[in-house]
Parts: C-alpha cells; structure tokens; sequence
C-alpha cells in the first residue's frame, strides 16, 4: 500500500470504530435488558449474563457494520476536506477516482465482515443463546423443588418430595391434582424425574412404582396401581413462560430458509407465503454489498464539503 493509501485509512478508521462501538451498543441494549431481567431473576451469574450478552451482539452487527462503514468514511473524508488536504490533492492531480482504491479495500472487508455476520455467526449466536437460556431454566425448575417442601409452581398441581438423590432423581413423590373440579387425584411413587421438552414446549413429571387414588364428587375412589413409569403432562408455559425465544427466518441458513422456502411453494392445502424466507434471503447478500454502496456514496459527498467544515458530509 501507498502512502497516500495508508493515510486514508487511517483517516477512516477511528470514527469507524467509534460508530461502530456506540451503534452496537444502542441496537444491543434494548434485548439484553428485556433478557437480563428474566435471567438475572432466575439467579443468572454475572460470567454466565456477560456470555449471553456476547451472544446478542451479532444481531446487531449486521446493520451496524455497514452504517458504520458510512460514518467513517464520511467522518474521514470529512476532515481532509475541511482542511483544505481534499483540495491540495486535487491540485497535485491526484484524481478522486484514486481515493476509491483505499476506500473499496476498506468497504470489501467490511463487505466480507457483514457478510460472515449474517451467514455464519448470527444464526450460531442465537441458537446458542437458546441452548444456555434452556438450560438455565431447565435446572432452575428443578433445582426450584425443594425436599420436604411443597411445591406450586405447577398450575393445577402441588408437588411434594420428600428426599433428592443427586444423579438419581426424588425418593418418595406425592403429586396432588386438582386441575378437573369433578375429581380430585392423588398420585404417590417411589421415585420421579422431570422431563422438558423444549421443542415441543412441554414439561413431564415421570413417576415410577406408585400408586394413583381417583376421587369423584360422589365419592367414588379408583385405585390405580403402576410398576412401570407413568407420566403426568404439565403446563408447559409455568417453565418455559410465554416469552420464549422463536427459531425465526432470522436464525436460519440459506439453505434453511430455501428448505421452508419450497416446503410453503409445495403444499397443496392451506398454502403459505414464502415471501419471508425469500426476502431474508435477498437481505443476506443484499446488506453485505450495502458496504460497497456506502464506500462511494461516502466518497461523493465527503469530497464534497470543502465549504461546509469537517462535520458537513456527516451532517
């Protein structure tokens, strides 16, 4: 590289750096928030919230990359216009179809940057994010049940476990049902275990070698004796709450979202539109190329200001 092709680099990359850094915070802060505050109630430490917060970062990058590219260059180029150094070269003959040599270098990477971005390291950042809150809240929930403590958490459910085994499971389970006003159920087991399903958003308790006692409002009582494991199927919303987060086109590779794609163009009843999956697809290629865009139109008007001061293309 030149000299005068270091020079305008490094022109451009401290308000690059700076922009980026104040965008992806401004666009990061209002998710972790929404999330920290779930998380950090469920006793979230510190280093466990910092991951998750690295982990929402990518979501932003995608848009702050190439705006920030822009501001950069502008901030730059502004300043060499606003000190006369725009004008010197001119009248040195140095064309401003040279300048455009640093600046496509500088946009190609962040051209290649944005698109890594949103190809690789967004839809890898949200499905991690997904595994570490669904494991958090999975052992939450169990570590939640307390021995020789009732438990209500569960709508329509009071369960009581009178001893843990770490690795084994609860010794000695009772779970009363009231769910139904026409009966009411008491189900006692040697042993139980929680199961969560999150794809399904559904929570089992297992109970294995017990006893189940049905009483009607007329008094009727059945007995019902199990050996085997037998399940009863909880709210799924007590564990997962209402606000979980969806596998959206977002987080989907291309060739995810063509798999939806032509799964919506080949059903024959109740057909969907694929117009989501198609123009999430056109933005992954189409918001990394916006670099390029913004590395000449910030050419054009960051040459342009020699009367209006170094802020004048930025304004």
């Amino acid at each position: 590289m030149r000299i005068l092709d270091r020079y305008i680099l490094r022109e451009i990359l401290p308000p690059f750096l700076l922009s980026l850094l104040i965008f992806t915070f401004v666009l990061t802060l209002p998710p972790v928030m929404k999330q920290l505050e779930s998380l950090v109630a469920k006793g979230v430490t510190w280093d466990v919230a910092a991951i998750l917060i690295l982990l929402l970062v990518p979501s932003s990058l995608g848009l702050t990359i190439p705006i920030a590219t822009l501001v950069g260059i502008l901030i730059g180029l502004g300043r060499l216009s606003g000190d006369r150094e725009a004008v010197a070269l001119l009248a040195c003959g140095v064309s401003p179809y040279r300048l455009l040599r640093p600046i496509l270098a500088f946009a190609t990477v962040t051209t290649a940057a944005t698109a890594y971005v949103m190809f690789e390291a967004l839809p890898d950042a949200n499905q991690k994010f997904r595994d570490i809150t669904w494991s958090i809240i999975s052992q939450k929930v169990e570590n939640d049940i307390h021995p020789r403590v009732f438990f209500e958490d569960f709508p329509g459910y009071v369960l009581y476990v009178r001893d843990a085994v770490p690795g084994e499971g609860w010794k000695n389970v009772l779970v009363a049902d009231t769910t139904s006003p026409e009966r009411t159920a008491f189900t006692m087991a040697s042993s139980g275990r929680l199961h969560l399903d999150e794809e399904k958003r559904r929570v089992d308790l297992i109970l294995t070698g017990g006893t189940r006692y049905t009483t009607s409002r007329d008094g009727e009582t059945q007995i019902y004796r199990f050996p085997q494991d037998t399940y009863i199927s909880l709210a799924g919303d007590s564990v997962f709450g209402r606000q979980a987060i969806p596998r959206t086109v977002t987080e989907k590779s291309v060739a995810e979202l063509r798999a939806d794609w032509e799964t919506k163009m080949n059903r024959k009843e109740g057909a969907l539109s694929p117009h989501p999956e198609i123009i999430y697809i056109q933005q992954k290629f189409s918001i990394p190329v916006a670099c390029l865009v913004f590395g000449i139109i910030g050419l054009a008007l960051g040459l342009s200001s020699a009367r209006e001061g170094k802020m004048g293309a930025f304004v």
